[in-house]
């Protein structure tokens, strides 16, 4: 029945200092007439009490009467209708299951062959055999030769084979073609996504960038070799959602690097000695914060071949009040006081 729809609304407000998702702007709809008139799903039909955050919404190809929404609220949950949208029922509360963080995912898809089969997309692929009462773990990400790259965000599955399956995540596209037994990455799609690039002063130069969920990496900007530059020249220099990198303008063997929440890492590109150098307060009752990625930057640094004295290479990193590394270690002399009144914003 194309009139029929049923549509989830979501109210989200995200902020550098604030986030909120869900409110009374989000919510479960349904037409029953191309979208003329729409009828609110509400907690008398089934679904929780109170303000609702993102709802993901599955319908089962082989049965249109099995609607699936997960649903985030005050406790998330994954909802079943059996009559087409018309009243709910709870079938699972376990995020271990059901997935995490719905806000950045909430995604579920019912298999084209089997009403009962879903698969939920999060952090992992988990999947259900019994109509989402139980889920397994679909594939694994770490320790295993053939795992995929966690963070999911997009699921395809064949209508009419649907062993066949192509997985988008954080690290790029995955296809099974076995029901999940086996994935092969497509290494030949070029899908990285570069925040912030920087140089060195070598020559040749090298290139560095943070990549997104990816690390923050390190290649040639050419070479003089045939057949140019390949994937293998290139070294991954620093772990987690990779954003802007600084290498150091003396000796490029060193650098720093930005993750996510704020932290920032002195690497060495040769040995792998890499550590921490997030700055904090000498006073431990004051709380600092920082934006999911913070600003880097080193200071000028003039050339003593000119007679000029020299000065201290500055690292910078804006939070609250502004810090500043002296030199390469990690210290953190304060050089303005806490800054915005008091106000988040």
């Amino acid at each position: 029945n194309p009139n029929k729809l049923i549509a989830a609304m979501w109210e989200h407000q995200r902020e550098p200092w604030f986030f909120n998702s869900g409110g009374p702007g989000s919510g479960l709809f349904i037409t029953y007439d191309g979208g003329d008139n729409w009828k609110k799903i509400e907690a008398k039909d089934g679904l929780p009490k109170g303000d609702l955050g993102r709802i993901g919404i599955a319908i089962a190809p082989t049965d249109p009467n099995t609607v699936y929404a997960l649903v985030e609220a005050k406790k998330n949950g994954l909802y079943k209708s059996e009559d087409g949208g018309t009243s709910w029922n709870v079938v699972n509360e376990d995020l271990n299951e059901i997935g995490n963080r719905p806000f950045y995912y909430g995604e579920i898809h019912a298999s084209p062959k089997n009403k009962n089969l879903l698969y939920s997309v999060f952090t992992y692929i988990n999947v259900s055999e019994d109509g989402g009462r139980t889920f397994k773990e679909l594939m694994p990400a770490y320790g295993v030769d053939n795992g995929v790259h966690p963070d999911h965000h997009a699921w395809y599955v064949h209508p009419t084979n649907p062993d066949f399956m192509i997985d988008g995540n954080d690290g790029g596209l995955n296809i099974t073609r076995d029901g999940g037994k086996t994935w092969r990455f497509a290494e030949n799609i070029p899908v990285g996504q570069f925040y912030h690039v920087a140089v060195d002063n070598e020559y040749p130069y090298n290139v560095y960038g943070g990549m997104q969920d990816n690390g923050s990496w390190r290649g040639p900007a050419y070479v003089w070799k045939a057949q140019g530059i390949r994937n293998s020249y290139w070294q991954e220099i620093s772990f987690g959602d990779g954003f802007d990198v600084v290498p150091d303008p003396d000796d490029s063997q060193y650098g720093w690097s930005m993750s996510q929440e704020g932290y920032v890492s002195r690497y060495d590109w040769k040995t792998g000695n890499n550590y921490l150098v997030r700055p904090t307060h000498p006073d431990p009752n004051v709380k600092l914060r920082f934006n999911w990625n913070a600003a880097i930057n080193i200071g000028l640094k003039y050339s003593k071949k000119k007679g000029v004295p020299e000065l201290p290479v500055s690292f910078k990193e804006p939070l609250d009040g502004a810090l500043n590394f002296m030199g390469r270690l990690s210290q953190e002399p304060i050089v303005s006081p806490l800054v915005g009144c008091g106000k988040p914003q």
